[in-house]
Order: structure tokens, then sequence, then C-alpha cells
């Protein structure tokens, strides 16, 4: 198949396991809201978080001495979107290396690379400020330990090479099948890490605002965390395409630890995922925009 040819099927087959996912779970439900400021904040803060995931990834490629512009960056982070609800988890990285090697005549085995350290980079402060949330609210208790623990198994996996070849060697012995892990350098991460835990505060600050607008009474910033934590271990279930059921899942109970009834929990839980989806569909469109409008500028 040309390369060309293959992402619009990977952009058509996106799009329809999209529905499917979404019909499947009934997630489409619309919530009562109660404060309309606070989700219009919400949106705004969403939004914005979504560009700056397309700024944290050219900086990514960048970082490798490809010049790429930011615009592109979105326009690849926003096209491949939806590639995360195809089953394998691999697609939305595979989808925004395809553009970007397209687009820049960059070898894909290179870009994948590079998305793959993205990706990594991005689940690493997720997770980070996931396991301080948790820790706020839960302490050193069995929960906040064990996201500890798993954070620092993360951690491990990405920076220590020991680790790289135990992890790569007990992946190959239960599923049959090789995987490189990228091997990263700190100096090279604290580079483009503001840029990845600024997306993450933008997202986290929403879900604040969120929760805010779907409940009566009052609500801890210490909910926020719980977004991050949810979010990042969906991504981690290779079982659930988009982390379907299982973020949602976390959330609610997170939620109930920091202090909300399971009612409001679950409320805010499920919505959370129509709420995300907005936010998706905006990039993906404001990526549709960016792409066309580049290809106008050449013909001209």
């Amino acid at each position: 198949m040309k390369r060309n040819n293959w992402f619009k099927v990977f952009l058509f087959a996106s799009l329809v396991f999209l529905v499917m996912a979404l019909i499947k779970a009934d997630y489409l439900k619309i919530p009562i809201v109660y404060r309309w400021n606070y989700l219009r904040i919400s949106f705004f803060l969403l939004f914005a978080g979504f560009i700056i995931s397309g700024i944290s990834w050219t900086k990514v490629i960048k970082q490798a001495n490809y010049k790429i512009s930011n615009s592109s960056g979105i326009a690849s982070i926003g096209l491949s979107v939806f590639g995360k609800y195809i089953p394998g988890k691999l697609w939305l990285i595979l989808g925004r290396a395809e553009y970007i090697s397209k687009k820049y005549d960059i070898p894909i085995k290179n870009t994948s690379s590079l998305s793959l350290n993205a990706q990594f980079i991005s689940l690493w402060v997720g997770l980070l400020l996931g396991t301080i949330g948790l820790l706020l609210i839960s302490k050193f208790d069995i929960y906040g330990l064990s996201a500890l623990v798993l954070f620092a198994l993360l951690s491990f996996i990405i920076y220590t090479p020991l680790f790289h070849r135990l992890f790569e060697y007990l992946f190959l012995r239960v599923t049959k099948r090789t995987i490189n892990i990228p091997r990263l350098e700190f100096k090279k991460v604290f580079q483009v890490l503001p840029w990845h835990m600024l997306n993450w505060v933008f997202w986290i600050v929403s879900f604040y605002f969120l929760g805010g607008s779907l409940i009566k009474e009052s609500i801890t910033f210490n909910i926020a965390w719980g977004f991050a934590l949810a979010a990042s271990l969906g991504i981690m279930a290779i079982f659930a395409p988009g982390g379907l059921g299982v973020r949602e899942g976390l959330l609610t109970g997170y939620l109930t630890l920091a202090g909300l009834d399971i009612a409001d929990a679950a409320t805010i839980a499920i919505a959370s995922r129509l709420w995300f989806l907005v936010g998706e569909v905006f990039i993906f469109f404001m990526a549709l925009y960016i792409d066309n409008y580049g290809k106008r500028k050449n013909i001209r």
C-alpha cells in the first residue's frame, strides 16, 4: 500500500473504531451542569492542553535535529488522535510518526522511535503527577504506595539499561513478541520536560473545573490529580482501546478516596470521557484546517 493511502486508511479506521467504542461503552450521555462558567473555563484549558501536546511532541522531534513547524506537530497529533481507539495501542504513536515522516521525508523508523519516546515521557510525567495526588489524599497507604512503586518501576524501565533488558526479556517470555524500549537520557528528557509538564497541568486544572461544574457542592483541588493518574494507567492498559472503561473505573475509585460520594464520583468519571472527546474533536478539526491550509499554500 502506498504511504499516502496508508494514512487515509488509518484515519478512516480510527474514526470507525471510535464510533464503535463509544456506542459499545455508552458514554455519550450529557450530564446536568450546575456551573456553566466552570465548564467554559474547563473547555478553554482542555483545548489549550491539546495544542500544547502538539508542541511538546514537536520539541521532541526538534531535539533530534529535525526542523519541523509547531503547526505540523499539532496537525500530526490531531489527525491521529483517534488512533488510540484502534485495538493495539500503537496506532496513535505510528499515526503521528507517519504524518511527520511523509511530510518532511524523515525515515519512518526515526519518527516512530521519537514518537515512542514522547509517549514514554508523557506517561512518566502523568504518572508522577497522579502519584503525587494519590499520596496527598491517601498518604502512604496501600494505594499511595502502589502508585509510587509503579512510578519507580516505570522510571527504571525508561532510564536504566539493566531494567530495559529485564523488561524486554519478560515481555518476550510472556507475549512471545520482542519489544525495544527506547533508552532515554535524563538530560535530554529534562530539556523537553517543561512542555510535557505544562500539557498535563492544563488538563489537570481543566478536569478540576469540569468536576466543579457537575456537582452542587464545592470540591477541593485534590480531585484534579486523579485525571493524570487514571489517564496514564488507562493508556498503559493494553487490552482496552483508548483506555475505555479503565480510566473511568480508576477515576471513580480515586474520587471516592478524595472524599466524593460514589454517585458524584461516577458522574464526573463518566462525563470526563465525553469531555475529553470534545477536546479530541477540537484538535482533530484544528489539524484538518492546518493540513488543508498547508496544502492550499503549497499549491499557490
